[in-house]
Formats: structure tokens, C-alpha cells, sequence
């Protein structure tokens, strides 16, 4: 395992805004959802190399040819963990796993967007590759991560979350580059 600069600004951002309980909980909820990513790795058969934190989460490395149906089962593994991750933590009904319970919601359903790196655009490529060309499927992607960013971004205008507006200024960045995948 190792962790990027990016990372380290992250946590201390956390840490920064939210002390060590929100820090806890928001890698608490990270945990649960690569678990989902590293459980359904393991039964596709796909060896993972390592783990690498940063600035935008934790990320499997892995060797191994997965399938279009692997693919998606693997990107919809974190989620689906985050979520019931989520719901075991309001069955726990303390005030620390209802603010972690609330990260693993809030994180798997943005992780759903439709936009490259997050599950959700992963999801949709692999959907798309299906009917398809690759580069098709690419070009629809960007179009789709371009507008999650700015709606993104003009919803965080309009709440007045810096917050908000940095993550959709990100995804429409993400969007654009030429390494989308």
C-alpha cells in the first residue's frame, strides 16, 4: 500500500474541517467500499498488485483480463458495499456510525455518477463497450462526466459549497483529459 501526496491533503483536510472523528469515519466508509471492490476482484480472478491512496480514494491495482460483465460486477462491488455498509451502520444507531453511515450513502450514490474514474462512469463504459466502439463509448463519457462536473459545479455555486464546486471542477477536468481511462 501506499499513499500519494494527494492523499495526505486529503486527511488532513478532513482532520482540518471535521477532527479525527470525521477522518475516522470517512476512511471507515472508504474501507468498506474498496472491500467491495477487493471482494468481487477476488472472485473474477484478477490478482491485485496494490493499493494506492489518493487525493480521489483509495485504488485497486490489478493484472488480469476481466470481461465487460466482470468489469461492471467489480465497479458495482463498491457501491453496493458502501451501501450496506451504510445501512449496518444505522442499525448500529451511534452518533459515529450515523456520520459514517451518511459518508458511505452520500459517497456511493456521487461514486454512481456517470463520469469517469468513478464507479459509475466505469459502469457505463463497460455498458456502452457492449453496443459500441471503445472510442464511441469514450466520446459519450466524456460528454456525460463533462456535464456531471457542471452540474456539479453549478450546484455548488448555487449552495455555496466550495466544497462542491471543487469536486465538479474536477470531474469536468477528468472529463476533458485525454487519459480519461
Amino acid at each position: 500500500m501506499s499513499a500519494g501526496p494527494g492523499a495526505l491533503l486529503l486527511a488532513a483536510f478532513l482532520y482540518y474541517a471535521g477532527g479525527g472523528a470525521a477522518l475516522a469515519a470517512f476512511f471507515t466508509a472508504m474501507l468498506a467500499h474498496e472491500l467491495g471492490h477487493l471482494a468481487a476482484m477476488v472472485l473474477t480472478g484478477a490478482d491485485v498488485d496494490r493499493v494506492r491512496l489518493t487525493a480521489a480514494g483509495p485504488i485497486l491495482e490489478y493484472h488480469g483480463v476481466l470481461s465487460l460483465r466482470q468489469e461492471m460486477g467489480v465497479a458495482a462491488a463498491g457501491p453496493a458495499a458502501g451501501l450496506v455498509f451504510a445501512s449496518s451502520c444505522a442499525v448500529l444507531n451511534t452518533p459515529y456510525f450515523r456520520y459514517a453511515g451518511l459518508i458511505a450513502l452520500l459517497s456511493s450514490a456521487f461514486n454512481l455518477l456517470p463520469a469517469l474514474p468513478l464507479d459509475g462512469g466505469r459502469l457505463a463504459l463497460a455498458a456502452l463497450r457492449m453496443g459500441l466502439p471503445e472510442a464511441d463509448a469514450l466520446r459519450i463519457l466524456r460528454v456525460s462526466g463533462l456535464a456531471c462536473g457542471l452540474c456539479a459545479a453549478v450546484t455548488g455555486a448555487f449552495l455555496r459549497s466550495i466544497w462542491a464546486v471543487g469536486v465538479g471542477i474536477w470531474l469536468a477536468v477528468l472529463a476533458v483529459r485525454d487519459d480519461l481511462r
